[in-house]
């Protein structure tokens, strides 16, 4: 009796779990969503907005490279739920099958706000699943990434002490012996890896206006397309003022430099600083003014997508989904774009925005987001006189069903095509592919020579092997008393004997 007594206060105390399992709130049934991404690349006040929506707590830490988030995900595949690498590396992690496929369609609003142009390019980029569960399958890169941010590659420049001419070619500024020590490059293999492509093979990008023989250009990768590369890069070494992945928006601003290889997006960024209060590494702020601009160079540039992708370690779909549909509405988009300075690959939706009217007063409105990031941003077309300016047409990117265009001043020009290229420009961007394993070796080596940082890799083979060697002969050494091979044979040791030597020990060797 008192045993049955027991089990049923036991089932009477458990009920409650089971009914309150099956009543759960929406909220908490995905509790934690792990979030990487690059450094100053979110506006992380939405991060705090999401976890106050959804009851989901967002883990989120930041990468450096695309090259140390993919070792990271090789070493640890249960790490993050969403990542936001660049297309070369999301190629590369998804033939490994180290990716899940993620679902446009349960994504509220995003297959409708996503740019045609965008959605086309990803889906035309297509290869096949080497390992994991879609092994063997021809996929598009677009069926693994959900698009975040989108730009290109070019010369910022100050326009006082560099022309326009200067930058036309990607080695245009290391002829200017006024800049000498005031260049940088981008410490990222892949990206100063395809600027000394384009160097060493300019002739033959002006020469087409094809994007695919472009292409297929500033994606050489054979041996001697890399010695080119290590050659003509070693040559410009010597002028620049170092490499860099993140202070050139600063050093340019700030005076060190004069040009840099940028990322659009911190170009936008410096371009946009260059007038104001800008801080220095000991704290203190000082007012700089300067005139800066964004060039593509005419041999063309690579074109760059970041997108969010789901490793294959997290099964945690139901958060991933909820944060896609949050981060991609279009009022998340643009407060984004503000704080970033980079593009969103979001061309379309509406949202409620405060503006301020003529008499002061603020009200809100239902604005799109072609006139807050375009013509609130850019159009000045009130302030030029008849026959001045120029009129950029974006109806590539937004979409065909209206007229997406905006008139700027010469001066406004470069700070409109870092956010929003042309359509000719875009046209000589190439999609950078992802190295294999013997071509990534090659291409690092090159790149460690280049920088002068290390040794060569087969001088650190030759090293490790010899160390290897001795430690193999030291143990074999300390240990020859008991391996048999080792031992002298009798014969050896008669002759010994015979010398009138002293026969520590004798043993049996047969």
């Amino acid at each position: 009796m008192k045993r049955f007594i027991t089990i049923l206060l036991a089932l009477f105390m458990t009920f409650p779990v089971f009914l309150t399992a099956g009543c759960s709130d929406e909220k908490t049934e995905n509790k934690v969503i792990r979030v990487c991404n690059c450094e100053d690349y979110i506006d992380e006040s939405l991060l705090d907005e999401f976890e106050e929506e959804t009851g989901i707590e967002v883990i989120y830490s930041t990468y450096g490279t695309n090259e140390n988030l993919y070792n990271e995900l090789v070493i640890n595949p249960n790490s993050y739920d969403l990542v936001v690498p660049s297309e070369y590396m999301i190629e590369k992690l998804a033939v490994e099958g180290r990716l899940n496929k993620l679902d446009h369609s349960k994504i509220a609003g995003y297959e409708q706000n996503i740019s045609g142009y965008i959605e086309n390019r990803l889906n035309s980029i297509q290869f096949t699943v080497e390992d994991g569960k879609n092994e063997g399958e021809q996929v598009a890169l677009y069926d693994f990434m959900v698009g975040y941010m989108w730009g290109t590659m070019g010369w910022v420049y100050n326009t006082e002490k560099v022309s326009v001419n200067d930058v036309k070619n990607w080695d245009g500024p290391f002829k200017n012996n006024s800049l000498n020590k005031k260049i940088t490059i981008k410490d990222a293999v892949r990206d100063s890896y395809l600027v000394g492509l384009a160097m060493v093979y300019q002739d033959e990008l002006r020469a087409t206006s094809n994007n695919e023989q472009i292409t297929k250009i500033l994606n050489r990768t054979g041996k001697t397309d890399i010695e080119k590369v290590g050659k003509k890069l070693g040559e410009l070494k010597p002028m620049l003022y170092g490499f860099e992945v993140d202070s050139g928006k600063n050093d340019i601003v700030l005076g060190n430099i004069d040009a840099y290889v940028a990322w659009s997006g911190d170009a936008a960024y410096a371009i946009d600083v260059a007038s104001g209060d800008v801080e220095n590494d000991d704290g203190t702020f000082v007012k700089e003014t300067k005139s800066l601009s964004y060039y593509i160079p005419d041999e063309g540039s690579n074109i760059w997508f970041d997108g969010f992708v789901m490793p294959s370690g997290s099964d945690n779909y139901d958060a991933v989904y909820k944060f896609l549909e949050f981060i991609s509405r279009p009022e998340s988009v643009y407060r984004n774009m503000n704080y970033t300075g980079y593009t969103s690959m979001i061309a379309k939706g509406e949202f409620d925005m405060d503006v301020e009217q003529d008499d002061g007063t603020i009200t809100t409105e239902r604005v799109s987001l072609f006139d807050a990031v375009v013509l609130d941003w850019f159009d000045e077309s009130e302030d030029l006189q008849a026959g001045e300016g120029i009129e950029v047409d974006l109806s590539y990117f937004f979409g065909t069903d209206n007229e997406y265009k905006v008139m700027v001043s010469e001066e406004s020009y470069g700070r409109l095509i870092a956010q929003y290229p042309t359509a000719e420009i875009v046209e000589r961007c190439a999609v950078m592919s992802y190295f294999d394993g013997e071509t990534l070796m090659d291409v690092n080596e090159m790149w460690e020579e280049v920088k002068g940082e290390t040794f060569p890799t087969w001088l650190l083979i030759l090293f490790a092997s010899v160390i290897v060697l001795l430690a193999v002969f030291i143990i074999l050494y300390r240990n020859r008393e008991k391996i048999k091979w080792f031992k002298l044979p009798e014969r050896k040791r008669d002759y010994a004997q015979r010398k009138g030597l002293k026969v520590v020990k004798r043993e049996d060797l047969r």
